[in-house]
C-alpha cells in the first residue's frame, strides 16, 4: 500500500508524516520524503501472545510526503505540479487540511476555514485527474501511427470514451454517480485519478479541540461516500510520537483520551483502500499481511513469495477467534477446525493461513 499526502502549505501534512513514521521535524525540504509505517492488527497481538511467537511482524505501508513550496505568491496548491507524473504510483490519498488558530502561521488563503479548503481541493483535484486523461488522449493519439485500422478505431473509441469520462469529471460528478457506466470506468481502469482515488481527510485542530458539528456535518456531505473523514491535532500527536509508547498513552489518559487518536488513521486507511489483514503464524514468527479484500488464496501466497503462488498446493485456514479457542495447534488440528482450501478460497480479515506448496 502506498498513501500520497497531500494538503496546502503549513497545513500539517509534514507534522502528520512525522508522527506516523517517526521521522525528525523539517521545516524545508526539496524532494519527496518516504516512510515506511507498521499498520496495528488486534489479531497477530492476539495470535502472536497465544503461540507466544519470538517474533511478530506488522504489515507495512508506505507514506510520500511531497515538497511543499512555502512561497505563497507563485503557489498555493494541495500538490506541487511536477509531482503530477508521479501520481500513478499511489494507491490512495491522505489530504491534509488545517483548522487550527495560530497567527505566527500563515494561511495561503489568508483565513483559516477547512470547509473552503476542502472545496479549492475539489476543484484542483478535478483540474489534475483532466490533465491525466489529456495525457493519456496525447499518448493514444501518438500511437496511431504504429497501429492497425482496427487498432486505431478501437484507440478512437477509447478517446471518445476518455472525453467524456473527463467531462463529467469537470462538471463535479462523483465517481460513485451512474453517469459514470462500467465501459466508463472499464476504459480508466488502473490509471490513478483523485475522482475515485482512497481518500482520508485528517482535519488538524487546535490542541484540545475537536472539529465543530456543522463543519463536520459540511465536510462529510462534501467527502465522497466511500471516504473518510477524522480530527486530529496533529502537533500534539507529533509530540507524543517522541514519547515511549507507556508515556505516550499514560499522557493521553491524562487528556481525557480513551485510545491513540493517531492509531484510528490505519482502519480508515484499511477501509477506504478496501483491504483486510491475513495472518501467518507459528512458534518463531507471527506476521500480519495486507491484502485486498475478495483476493484468493493463491493471490494472497504471492504477496509472501511468488513461488509459493507458483507450487501452490493447498492452504490450511483457521480463523484467529476460532484458533484461540484451542490449547495449542495440535489440538485444532486433531478437531478439523483448520480447514484444507484451494486457490480460489477468499481470504478473510483474520485468518491464519499455513501455505503448502511444491517447486
Amino acid at each position: 500500500m502506498n498513501f500520497l499526502l497531500m494538503g496546502l502549505p503549513k497545513s500539517g501534512k509534514s507534522t502528520l508524516f512525522n508522527s506516523l513514521t517517526k521521522a525528525k521535524h523539517q521545516d524545508i525540504y526539496t524532494e519527496t520524503r518516504t516512510g515506511i509505517v507498521k499498520v496495528p492488527d488486534p489479531n497477530l497481538d492476539l495470535v502472536s501472545n497465544w503461540y507466544e511467537a519470538d517474533k511478530k511482524v506488522n504489515g507495512e505501508m508506505t507514506l510520500n510526503d511531497p515538497e511543499t513550496n512555502l512561497n505563497f505568491e507563485t503557489s498555493s496548491d494541495f500538490i506541487e505540479k511536477k509531482y503530477l507524473s508521479e501520481i500513478q504510483k499511489f494507491d490512495g490519498v491522505i489530504l491534509v487540511i488545517r483548522d487550527f488558530k495560530n497567527d505566527s502561521v500563515i494561511h495561503p488563503y489568508n483565513k483559516i476555514d477547512c470547509v473552503n479548503d476542502f472545496e479549492q481541493f475539489t476543484i484542483e483535484s478535478r483540474l489534475i485527474d483532466v490533465q491525466i486523461i489529456e495525457k493519456r488522449i496525447e499518448n493514444i493519439r501518438r500511437s496511431f501511427k504504429s497501429l492497425t485500422k482496427q487498432e486505431r478505431e478501437k484507440g478512437e473509441k477509447n478517446i471518445e470514451l476518455l472525453s467524456e469520462v473527463s467531462d463529467l469529471i469537470e462538471k463535479g460528478e462523483s465517481f460513485s454517480s451512474p453517469l459514470f457506466t462500467d465501459i466508463h470506468k472499464s476504459v480508466i481502469g488502473s490509471t490513478f485519478l483523485l475522482a475515485k482515488a482512497p481518500i482520508v481527510v485528517v482535519v488538524n485542530n487546535s490542541e484540545g479541540e475537536i472539529i465543530s458539528e456543522s463543519k463536520e456535518g459540511v465536510l462529510k456531505k462534501l467527502l465522497r461516500k466511500d471516504g473518510r473523514l477524522i480530527s486530529l491535532s496533529l502537533g500534539l500527536e507529533e509530540e507524543l510520537s517522541k514519547m515511549s509508547n507507556s508515556d505516550a498513552d499514560e499522557f493521553r489518559k491524562d487528556l481525557g483520551f480513551e485510545n491513540n487518536q493517531l492509531g484510528n488513521i490505519f482502519s480508515d486507511l484499511l477501509k477506504v483502500s478496501n483491504t483486510i489483514c491475513f495472518l501467518t503464524a507459528g512458534k518463531k514468527e507471527c506476521r500480519s499481511w495486507l491484502l485486498k479484500k475478495g483476493s484468493s488464496a493463491v493471490e494472497a501466497a504471492s504477496k509472501i513469495h511468488t513461488d509459493i503462488a507458483r507450487g501452490f498446493v493447498r492452504a490450511e485456514v483457521i480463523h484467529n477467534k476460532d484458533l484461540i479457542k484451542y490449547k495449542n495447534e495440535k489440538e485444532a488440528r486433531d478437531k478439523t477446525a483448520i480447514k484444507r482450501e484451494g486457490k480460489q478460497y477468499i481470504i478473510k480479515e483474520g485468518d491464519v493461513v499455513n501455505f503448502l506448496f511444491s517447486v
